[in-house]
């Protein structure tokens, strides 16, 4: 008699990913992200591309390899915005029931200043579908969006009362996603070059 304990099908979440978690004395993880992020609005991707159905390793259950980068429509590109350095913090949380369970992944983007530019671009994304790419302290792109599910974006200003007030605008950026802020390692394209979403750096000019 088979144990009925036994799947009778192979489960996509493959056990034999399981592996040790090890970290090396005078290894370092650096915290927060870098004074710069990308965005694009939704409807400028033509392929949104994904972390691998059957990864080889733990490593890249929640990445986007170089080989399938975005593919965007013609003509289009990443647009850059500067950030506050140090004001924005990312977060992935584990959200819903047993079976269905995803990651709602979080992060609040603060621009300096309340000028006239940054204010038309959050009165554009108020209504908008907008992808994002974060880069990591260490260089390492994450990305907030998902091919499922559509980015809720709240958007603030704050013009301070006193001279040592902050004034800023942030940008509250929350998507389901299956994945955990996936990495991002293929090409971002920008209109001053391209981007590597590993490292950070541009490629080309």
């Amino acid at each position: 008699m088979a144990d009925p304990v036994t799947p009778k099908v192979r489960c996509a979440n493959d056990p034999a990913l399981y592996d040790d978690i090890e970290f090396c004395m005078g290894d370092k993880s650096l915290p927060g992200t870098r004074n710069h992020a990308y965005y694009i609005p939704r409807r400028d991707i033509v392929t949104f591309p994904r972390p691998a159905a059957e990864p080889a390793s733990l490593d890249a259950v929640a990445v986007i390899p170089s080989t399938s980068p975005f593919a965007l429509a013609a003509d289009k590109k990443w647009h850059r915005i500067d950030l506050v350095p140090n004001e924005s913090e990312p977060e992935c949380d584990s959200q819903g029931s047993y079976g269905s369970k995803t990651f709602l992944n979080k992060i609040t983007l603060v621009l300096p200043g309340t000028g006239k530019k940054v204010t038309g671009l959050i009165s554009q994304l108020n209504n908008d579908d907008v992808v994002f790419l974060v880069p990591m302290a260490n260089g390492k792109c994450r990305l907030f969006g998902s091919p499922a599910y559509q980015a809720e974006l709240v958007e603030k200003q704050t013009f301070g009362k006193t001279a040592t007030d902050a004034n800023t605008t942030s940008i509250e950026v929350s998507v389901t996603d299956e994945y955990a802020a996936p990495f991002y390692e293929g090409v971002i394209e920008t209109a001053y070059g391209e981007i590597n979403g590993a490292t950070d750096e541009l490629a080309t000019t």
